[in-house]
């Protein structure tokens, strides 16, 4: 019995836990068996089914529910993970590459198809999802996930699919400048800083252009590197790494490419371009419109319009006041 409980157990680990947290935040927990839905279920009029816990019409047994049964809220997850285990999963994993996505890009596949369970046309290979997936377009997922509703869609579906499109995107690149080392602001000081963060600051100061020794220690050198980097960018000039400056230096540079770049860094430069009246979707990917917003930013800024995000150009948009206001 111990061993059986084991290979349960070890079975379900395999479902992406950020594609279960997500089906949670959208659907909501019956301990007590209800009556479902006829639009949820085909169903006999003379035969009422239940749903109990994240919406199972099934005991692990097999067994459907009646009136007046209950649950614990383990049975009620470990049902849904079965039903995820069972129903939901084999359709995923007949998708193109389904083993080359993360666990987040998973994860949000296994959301979109726990909601559309009534509708898996859109889960086959040959679908505008199953093709994207098939030519490794990763890019184009998020934007079909978002614009799918289904027949009988709910008043939380768009938000729904906006959440499962953040997800697919989560994670897909590491966005450099959101996971810098920010514990300590490296400056000159007596005794003089030291440290890896030191080492990577100067790491990339090199990269950028700037002669000066890698040695993991904070001298007159590395700051006379940052004050030019400020000055460059157009940032207040102290000498100092803070925030705002480590940002900036450690950021990718964004464009338009192929594939298209995504991230959390595209968002959010989406969002800024957006909030200060450039035509942009907030999707993370960064695209034709996209590019253009860009371009446009750069020539109100007098900056070259190539169309690449970093730099001066990056500086203004996140952090200086005077960033462009489409009037």
């Amino acid at each position: 019995m111990t061993s059986q409980r084991n290979e349960w157990c070890d079975e379900y680990e395999t479902l992406p836990v950020q594609g279960i947290e997500l089906i949670k935040q959208f659907t909501q927990c019956q301990l007590h068996a209800c009556l479902a839905p006829k639009q949820t279920h085909l169903q006999k009029a003379e035969e009422p089914q239940y749903l109990v816990g994240w919406g199972s019409f099934l005991r692990r047994d097999g067994k459907p529910f009646q009136q007046g049964d209950l649950v614990s809220q383990a049975e009620a997850d470990q049902l849904l993970r079965m039903h995820l285990q069972q129903v939901s999963l084999p359709v995923l994993k007949a998708l193109p590459h389904w083993y080359d996505l993360n666990k987040n890009q998973q994860g949000a596949l296994l959301s979109f198809a726990h909601s559309i369970e009534n509708d898996r046309s859109i889960l086959s290979p040959r679908s505008l999802l199953g093709i994207a997936l098939h030519h490794r377009r990763w890019y184009q997922v998020p934007t079909i996930l978002s614009g799918y509703y289904g027949p009988n869609p709910s008043d939380y579906i768009a938000y729904r699919r906006q959440e499962e499109a953040k997800l697919f995107l989560a994670e897909i690149r590491s966005d450099s400048y959101t996971v810098i080392n920010r514990s300590r602001l490296l400056g000159l000081s007596k005794p003089p800083l030291m440290g890896q963060d030191v080492q990577q600051l100067q790491t990339v100061l090199v990269e950028r252009g700037y002669e000066i020794d890698v040695d993991g220690i904070f001298g007159p050198i590395t700051q006379w590197a940052i004050e030019k980097f400020q000055a460059e960018v157009g940032l207040p000039i102290d000498g100092i790494a803070d925030v705002a400056t480590q940002r900036i230096l450690f950021a990718r540079a964004l464009f338009m490419s192929t594939p298209y770049l995504i991230g959390s860094d595209v968002r959010e430069v989406q969002s800024l371009l957006a909030r200060i009246g450039y035509a942009v979707n907030v999707n993370g990917i960064f695209n034709l419109r996209t590019l253009q917003a860009v371009v446009a930013f750069q020539k109100y800024l007098g900056l070259p319009e190539d169309g690449i995000l970093k730099g001066k150009a990056l500086a203004r948009l996140l952090y200086l006041p005077t960033a462009a206001t489409v009037s």
